[in-house]
């Protein structure tokens, strides 16, 4: 008994953080492709994708509550001339720096990058779905494609707790804020809009789901 509860942890928490770079890989190629620099990944406490520890993940820049958060370091940096704190010496001498500011400090992202967070682990939940409708895949295949199918819950969390209860997205940790819904609302769709249609689709993608466990199971290794 405890073997298998350690089991389905480390399974749940290993599919945890899949779904966390899943999320924010679409963050970092949406602002890539949108032209916002060199995309950094990173997780808390502090790693950084590529890996590496990152020194100032550690530090005020992290943002609140946050699992998981991309940066892009800009294509052109920014040149800056540095006086003396005294305008009044004899002497001045100026120095030419390079600014590297550190994108989180706004703590903005373009509408569509923004949105492409909860938009690609949805995407991937949905071919999931389809596959499993029209491919009826088995053994291993089914198995981690029932695992994608799930991944709607990232795009529904983001939408439910924090709208209706006022949580944070996974209730007790992630972002506040509603991710999908306000980025969707800068860029004209009206609120009530995106979040009746997010609701709709995961809920029929749940039944398309009880569908198929019902009529051949979610998942099994043999074959019929």
């Amino acid at each position: 008994m405890l073997k298998r509860a350690f089991s389905f942890v480390s399974i749940a928490f290993i599919y945890f953080i899949i779904t966390v770079l899943i999320h924010e890989a679409g963050h970092a190629f949406a602002g890539q492709i949108y032209g916002l620099g060199t995309p950094s990944i990173h997780l808390w406490p502090g790693i950084e994708v590529p890996l590496d520890i990152s020194p100032w993940s550690f530090s005020s820049y992290w943002p609140e509550n946050a699992l998981a958060y991309v940066t892009f370091i800009p294509e052109t940096t920014n040149l800056v001339v540095e006086y003396p704190e005294n305008p009044h010496l004899l002497a001045v001498n100026p120095q030419l720096k390079i600014l590297l500011e550190h994108p989180n400090n706004s703590n903005y992202l373009p509408p569509l990058v923004g949105v492409m967070g909860s938009g690609i682990t949805y995407a991937v939940s949905l071919l999931c779905t389809l596959f499993l409708w029209f491919c009826n895949p088995m053994g291993i295949v089914r198995t981690f494609s029932v695992f994608g199918a799930f991944l709607f819950y990232d795009i529904l969390s983001y939408t439910i707790f924090p709208v209706f209860f006022g949580l944070q997205h996974l209730i007790f940790i992630g972002g506040s804020y509603a991710e999908p819904i306000i980025f969707l609302a800068e860029m004209g769709i009206p609120s009530y809009v995106s979040i009746s249609l997010v609701c709709a689709l995961c809920v029929l993608q749940m039944i398309a789901l009880g569908y198929i466990s019902k009529s051949e199971g979610l998942i099994y290794t043999n074959n019929r």
